[in-house]
């Protein structure tokens, strides 16, 4: 039986850098080979990247001056902190984890408010009560009853899905949806926190962000 391996070839252009590589960290071109095929087999799931959605997350944050991103590589992870301008000034930090293996999911998005203040506790509580509300009344049926979400003081944790068609499904575009839902999160929690919007207000942002396609994942 032929086997496929045997016709493989590479590029000279890339030959050389593998014996670069090779020669700088005194081990075989073959070690060279296989790490880089087991590093972009276990970063991919569904054919996905995963590395792409990571980066292309880190990208849009960091374009945004009010964000400052850290990336853990082996941990599939980046975090996110944003500033709050409020009371006793607390600490918000968004954490996603990727995940491999699995054909719904991608990962999951976790948001942690750190605060010794109990009105600040308080305020950020109702803001996701009323979060979790407003994803269950207008997502698509099937989406908003497949959501998991985790919540403790301070605290919300939500599944991040895969977006509905094909063609969103490259680790470019996931990434963008989840920045693009990070993005209106913040947003509209902080104008809860300032008190320019009652729960009224915070409906209708959310749903004409809704409407702008940005609430995809």
């Amino acid at each position: 039986m032929h086997d496929d391996f045997d016709s493989i070839r590479i590029l000279e252009e890339i030959m050389l850098k593998l014996r670069g590589l090779a020669l700088e960290r005194a081990v075989p071109v073959s070690d060279i080979v296989h790490e880089a095929l087991g590093e972009y087999l276990l970063t991919r799931t569904n054919d996905v990247n995963l590395f792409d959605v990571i980066h292309s997350i880190e990208n849009a944050m960091n374009r945004a001056d009010q964000f400052m991103t850290s990336f853990d590589p082996e941990g599939l992870a980046i975090f996110i902190k944003s500033p709050i301008r409020y009371i006793y000034r607390p600490e918000l930090k968004y954490e996603i984890r990727v995940v491999r293996d699995n054909k719904v999911s991608i990962g999951t998005l976790g948001v942690v408010l750190r605060s010794h203040d109990m009105d600040t506790i308080k305020h950020f509580s109702g803001f996701i009560n009323l979060w979790i509300e407003l994803e269950r009344k207008y997502l698509l049926r099937n989406r908003a009853e497949q959501i998991t979400y985790v919540t403790d003081t301070g605290y919300f944790c939500r599944q991040i899905y895969y977006p509905e068609t094909a063609e969103q499904r490259d680790g470019q575009s996931i990434g963008d949806a989840i920045s693009r839902y990070i993005y209106v999160f913040d947003e509209l929690l902080k104008q809860y926190f300032n008190h320019r919007s009652g729960g009224y207000g915070i409906e209708k942002l959310y749903l004409s962000r809704l409407k702008d396609g940005k609430l995809t994942i």
